[in-house]
C-alpha cells in the first residue's frame, strides 16, 4: 500500500469499520512488518462492547513501536507499556489527545481528537515523530473525516447494519459512492482561493453573497441565480435547498460546486430527480476510494449472504469490494 493515509468511514454504526481497521493493519503488517503506523479514531472506538447496541466489538491491537493517539482517560486505562511522545493543548470529553509510542503490542480503546483541525495537528507531530501510514478510524455520521483535504485514501465499511433489505444497501452504497466520485469543477483552483460563504460566478467574475449558509436564505440565494452561472457552496448543500432549485427549473441553468462529498446531503431520490432533471453538481476535490468493506452481520443478531451482496457491487464498482469476515487483498 503506497498511500501515507487512510481514512476508514461507515456508512452507519456498526457496520464493520473497527473490523476493516484491524484487517488493514494486518494487511500492512504482512507487507512490511515494520512500517510504523499510527492509529487514532475522531470518535470513541476500540470498545469491547458497543456503547449503543450493547453487543461485542473487536478491540483495536498495537503493535509494538506504532504510534496511538487517544485521550488521557483511555491511556490511562490501556495495559501495555508505552513512551509519551506528544500531549495535547486542546481537550476532547474525555481529556487531552495523548500520542504515544507503545513498547509492547497490546489492545487500546481509542478517543481521539474530536475536530479536524485537530486531526491535522496529530498528523504533524505524529510525522515528526516517525511515523509513516496515518490509519483513522471515524465515529457514527463523521463522514468528514471521509474528506479528500484531510487523507490521500478513503474506505467505505458497508453493512447489514445500514439494512436488512441486500437492494437498500446496495442502494445507500452506491449512492455514497456517486457522490464520491463527482466530477472537479475546471474551477477548483480558484474557488479554493474564496473565503467562507456563497459566491456566484458566471465569466470570470466572483461574487460573494450577503449570506453564510443557504439554511434559512434559500430564497434569497435562488433570486440571485441567472442562466450559465456556477453557485460556489463553502458549507452543506442541503436537501430543501435542491428541491426549491427544482421546483423553480433552475436546475439546468446553474453548476453547483461545494467543497467535496462530505458537504452533500442529499437522499439518493432526490439526488435522482436533480441529476435526471439536468442538475450539474461539481467538487473541488474527490477522495480516492481504494476499497469497500462488508459486514455481512447485524448488531441485531441478523445475517446476510455476502456473496450475493458482494457480486452485486463488484458488478458497479472497479475497486475491491471485501467481506472483512472473510478477507482479500485490498491491492
Amino acid at each position: 500500500m503506497k498511500l501515507k493515509s487512510l481514512s476508514v468511514i461507515g456508512l452507519e454504526k456498526n457496520t464493520g469499520k473497527t473490523e476493516s481497521l484491524r484487517y488493514i493493519v494486518k494487511l500492512i503488517k504482512r507487507e512490511n512488518p515494520r512500517r510504523v503506523l499510527c492509529l487514532t479514531s475522531i470518535g470513541l472506538d476500540g470498545e469491547s462492547v458497543d456503547q449503543v447496541t450493547l453487543t461485542p466489538k473487536p478491540e483495536i491491537i498495537i503493535h509494538e513501536g506504532d504510534l496511538f493517539a487517544t485521550s488521557e482517560v483511555h491511556y490511562k486505562e490501556k495495559k501495555f507499556l508505552s513512551d509519551v511522545l506528544w500531549v495535547s493543548d486542546s481537550r476532547t470529553a474525555l481529556g487531552r489527545v495523548v500520542l504515544s509510542r507503545a513498547l509492547e503490542n497490546g489492545k487500546v480503546m481509542l478517543s481521539g481528537p474530536s475536530t479536524l483541525y485537530g486531526i491535522r495537528e496529530l498528523m504533524k507531530v505524529a510525522k515528526t515523530c516517525g511515523m509513516e501510514f496515518f490509519l483513522l478510524d471515524g465515529a457514527l455520521s463523521r463522514r468528514s473525516i471521509g474528506s479528500p483535504f484531510l487523507c490521500e485514501g478513503v474506505v467505505l465499511a458497508t453493512g447489514a447494519a445500514l439494512s436488512l433489505n441486500p437492494s437498500e444497501i446496495v442502494k445507500k452504497t452506491l449512492h455514497v459512492i456517486g457522490l464520491m466520485k463527482l466530477p472537479v469543477d475546471p474551477m477548483a483552483e480558484y474557488f479554493e482561493k474564496l473565503s467562507e460563504g456563497i459566491w456566484l460566478a458566471k465569466d470570470s467574475v466572483f461574487e460573494k453573497l450577503p449570506v453564510g449558509t443557504v439554511l434559512n436564505n434559500t430564497a434569497l440565494v435562488l433570486d440571485r441565480l441567472e442562466k450559465g452561472c456556477k453557485l460556489y457552496l463553502s458549507g452543506s448543500l442541503t436537501e430543501s435547498f435542491v428541491r426549491r432549485l427544482i421546483d423553480r427549473g433552475l436546475q439546468k441553468d446553474v453548476t453547483l460546486v461545494v467543497k467535496d462529498y462530505t458537504k452533500v446531503f442529499l437522499s439518493p431520490e432526490i439526488t435522482e430527480l436533480f441529476f435526471n432533471s439536468g442538475g450539474k453538481l461539481r467538487v473541488l476535490r474527490s477522495p480516492r476510494l481504494i476499497a469497500v468493506t462488508f459486514n455481512p452481520f447485524s448488531p441485531t443478531g441478523y445475517s446476510l449472504d455476502s456473496v450475493e451482496i458482494l457480486n452485486i457491487l463488484r458488478k458497479f464498482l472497479d475497486i475491491p469490494v471485501i467481506d472483512v469476515m472473510e478477507g482479500e487483498n485490498l491491492g
